[in-house]
């Protein structure tokens, strides 16, 4: 077992695999807080090894809401974690058929031909856009095109600033981190569908360029990159990294897709619900369809993805652990650990059936941000941490479970879930099967959006 510790790596599992496995994909999930590292057996259809690291690159010493993250060592932290791979032992380097990548989606950064950034990744967290997207009239957004509305820390929405302040030069490209970092290794800049619908300017339908929105805020076309189709085989590998010359490097796709794909594969009866410090709902549709608080995101291969995300997801659970923290500290002095409050809310939780009715929305909604959260439903006898821990972890469910259209739900027959709020919790699990009528199950990958490349890259090079 090996740590690197100036690149931060967090944690490596070993595998009982001791044959050399034929065509390899290495995969790359790049998070806005873990860098994620697969080798996927596209034989057997499983990863033999997996790593990941810290993604410690962000920007310190920015004003409030603004989120920024260093491109050159997000790559050198990639470009670490494939070497890695390329010498943990399991699979000759020499099986290694292609590298894949997803990553964050709705950030930009800007770069120049040689791929030296002018910006650094102005992430999906970053609010810089605030006030532009405020100002924007919602009746007249092309959502029949867009598939989704324009939205603070999208691309489309940073680049219209951008273009505003007259601060987009004449030679550079905007880029997703995981474009950067494919062109780093290849030397081809391109995107696909997946991260450029992810900035909000792009005709999902036509896949391409929205013009329209391009002229309304001033974006120069000749910033934006070509569109290919997802996972192109951009070129060969350029750089030393252990692994063959001959190694493709293959056009990235967005993490949202990718582990859709990774947890529920290439089928299209399966809806992906994950709830952990966020919460998402995912379910694929054949057919381009715009449903309001959804988002239509276009799928490798074909087909679309509504996507429904929660602002708040399962960082309520922790909102609650937090104010029981302080309520232990006022009335004790105690300091009690993060595992020792979550291990006591569900214990509390699965010992009660009554729930208080919880509104977990403290941070609004992307189209109502002026909400916020309440519990209602209190009387003399329900008013207890039991009924308060269930509730929430109710709530929490019940939003993302509302977002599923009833008149989709026919078409489903299994949800899968991911993320840590679900894997710790049976409690949960047993909610999302009440609230959608459907069996649950837990994702089989714990890097799904990794493992979601890997396949989209076997898949379309023909080794599944």
């Amino acid at each position: 077992l090996t740590f690197n510790w100036y690149y931060g790596i967090i944690s490596i599992y070993q595998f009982t695999e001791s044959e050399f496995i034929m065509n390899i994909v290495l995969s790359l999930d790049i998070g806005t807080s873990k860098i994620a590292a697969v080798a996927f057996a596209c034989g057997e259809q499983k990863n033999i090894a997996v790593l990941s690291a810290e993604n410690s690159t962000t920007v310190s010493g920015l004003p409030a809401g603004r989120h920024e993250q260093e491109p050159e060592k997000i790559f050198n932290i990639c470009a670490d974690l494939l070497r890695q791979l390329a010498t943990c032992g399991k699979f000759s380097p020499e099986n290694v058929r292609s590298i894949a990548i997803s990553g964050q989606m709705h950030g930009v950064l800007l770069a120049d031909p040689s791929l030296r950034p002018l910006t650094n990744l102005i992430t999906w967290c970053d609010h810089l856009t605030i006030e532009l997207v405020a100002a924007l009239d919602r009746s007249n957004w092309p959502v029949q095109r867009t598939g989704c509305y324009l939205h603070a820390g999208y691309g489309g929405a940073t680049l219209a600033e951008m273009a505003k302040k007259h601060e987009i030069p004449a030679n550079a490209k905007a880029l997703t981190i995981a474009d950067y970092v494919v062109a780093k290794l290849c030397g081809t800049i391109a995107t696909d569908a997946t991260h450029a619908a992810s900035w909000g300017i792009m005709d999902v339908a036509g896949q391409c360029w929205d013009k329209e929105l391009l002229d309304r805020f001033a974006i120069p076309q000749s910033v934006l990159p070509e569109i290919k189709p997802a996972m192109t085989e951009l070129g060969k590998l350029s750089i030393d990294l252990g692994l063959p010359a001959e190694t493709t490097v293959c056009l990235p796709i967005g993490d949202n897709q990718a582990s859709f794909i990774g947890s529920c594969g290439f089928a299209n009866n399966s809806v992906l619900l994950n709830l952990g410090t966020g919460g998402q709902v995912s379910l694929p549709v054949n057919q381009f369809a715009f449903m309001p608080e959804l988002e239509t995101r276009p799928l490798p291969f074909g087909g679309y993805l509504l996507v429904g995300a929660s602002l708040c997801g399962g960082r309520a659970y922790a909102i609650l652990k937090d104010f029981f923290r302080q309520t232990v500290f006022q009335f004790t002095g105690k300091e009690l650990s993060d595992s020792e409050l979550y291990k006591t809310m569900d214990r509390l939780a699965e010992t009660t059936r009554v729930e208080l009715d919880t509104d977990r929305r403290f941070g609004g909604t992307r189209l109502k941000p002026e909400l916020r959260g309440a519990i209602a439903g209190i009387d003399h006898d329900n008013f207890t941490p039991e009924a308060l821990c269930r509730g929430m972890m109710r709530g929490m469910v019940r939003e993302l479970a509302a977002m599923v259209p009833q008149e989709l739900r026919c078409h489903l027959s299994r949800v899968l879930a991911s993320g840590n709020a679900v894997r710790k919790s049976p409690l949960a699990q047993q909610m999302i099967t009440e609230e959608l009528g459907m069996p649950c199950e837990l994702s089989d990958n714990s890097e799904e959006a990794a493992t979601g490349a890997a396949m989209t890259a076997a898949k379309a090079m023909n080794l599944l």
